[in-house]
């Protein structure tokens, strides 16, 4: 039986923040409750943990791309599924992308 999950993302958990960074290869900087994004095409953007905001800084300058930081929030969201899944026994045994670029986890009760 399939089931479709949409998820809303708000990126206040860490562990799930850090997994979504090093995944997807971005370089960052750790302050407090703020992770500044340093990687090519996130100059200047941060995380505000505790607001769950990714903040892009100064567009102009910086030319933060929205597809890249829409794309950390599709990892973030991931990471934490498949946290949650691994605590319910949920197995997740592929992985695919749809017409739309949505990533879609193909799961089965463990």
């Amino acid at each position: 039986m399939s089931h479709r999950v949409t998820v809303q993302t708000e990126i206040k958990e860490k562990a799930h923040a850090l997994s979504a960074l090093k995944t997807s290869k971005i370089e960052f900087r750790e302050q407090g409750d703020t992770i500044h994004l340093l990687g090519t095409g996130y100059e200047g953007a941060s995380i505000n943990l505790r607001t769950g905001q990714i903040t892009s800084g100064d567009t102009d300058y910086y030319g933060v791309d929205a597809g890249k930081l829409g794309l950390l929030r599709q990892a973030y969201s991931e990471a934490k599924f498949r946290a949650e899944a691994f605590k319910e026994g949920v197995e997740i045994n592929g992985k695919s992308v749809n017409k739309n670029g949505e990533v879609v986890l193909h799961c089965r009760m463990a």
